[in-house]
């Protein structure tokens, strides 16, 4: 287990506000998570100490979102996505983080920037859920950065506050399960790694029913302002991150 006092001053606000995108209130400290982190441990490690507490929190949200999953979407999106982990799962050891930050942060801020301004101008093939549903199991892998491309695909389709929150729970509950494959391949969930995410699980369950409590207060209008708002915040950060890292 890690010691190292500075590495739980950063994680336990981290694995915080995860927990609270996972219960259905999106947050742009949740993608701050594995940077957080990885101020005392390596990006990978920090990733790796994650992923056993996303899919106990994806449980956890499950069992609060599952009636309200989409279904039709979900199937639509899981192929593409498992195809988007095994790329991923290649390419994990040779590809920056940073060039993915920077496809993602460019995919998300043009997505708004045709949602907002250029309306007229709409972009709805199938294929185009497929491709982002591919490049969110993608990112998922590299950097737990799977939430904007998922959001991408979802938010223009204007589902009812439940079911956009529902299926993204079941969306990347199955996802973050299958990226334990991988992940347990390079080594990375030894026992180390596995009882310091031990410690942080009852941070991560009370994240998970503190955004549970807050999405059953808050009205569909706004968990659609704070969507929008978190993907354009974390489309600006992970730009920002991408070129600054070069």
């Amino acid at each position: 287990m890690i010691t190292d006092l500075w590495f739980y001053v950063a994680a336990v606000p981290a694995v915080f506000f995860y927990g609270m995108g996972k219960g259905g209130i999106g947050g742009i400290l949740g993608m701050l998570s594995v940077p957080l982190m990885a101020m005392s441990v390596s990006p990978v490690q920090a990733a790796a100490i994650l992923l056993p507490l996303l899919c106990g929190m994806d449980l956890m949200a499950l069992f609060y979102h599952r009636e309200n999953c989409n279904y039709t979407e979900l199937k639509s999106m899981m192929p593409f996505a498992i195809l988007g982990v095994v790329s991923a799962a290649y390419f994990m050891d040779s590809l920056p983080t940073q060039v993915v930050e920077l496809i993602i942060g460019g995919l998300a801020l043009v997505f708004l920037t045709q949602k907002f301004l250029l309306k007229q101008v709409q972009f709805s093939h199938p294929i185009k859920g497929y491709a982002l549903s591919m490049l969110s199991g993608f990112s998922s892998t590299i950097a737990h950065a799977g939430g904007p491309p998922a959001s991408m695909h979802l938010l223009p389709k204007n589902l009812p506050k439940e079911q956009l929150i529902g299926t993204s729970v079941a969306f990347f509950t199955v996802l973050n399960f299958i990226k334990l494959i991988p992940y347990s391949y390079m080594g990375q969930l030894d026992m180390q790694n596995l009882t310091t995410s031990l410690v942080l699980v009852p941070i991560a369950f009370l994240g998970v029913r503190t955004g549970v409590w807050m999405v059953n207060i808050i009205s569909q209008d706004l968990i659609y302002k704070i969507s929008y708002s978190v993907l354009f915040l974390t489309g600006t950060k992970m730009l920002y991150s991408g070129f600054t890292a070069f």
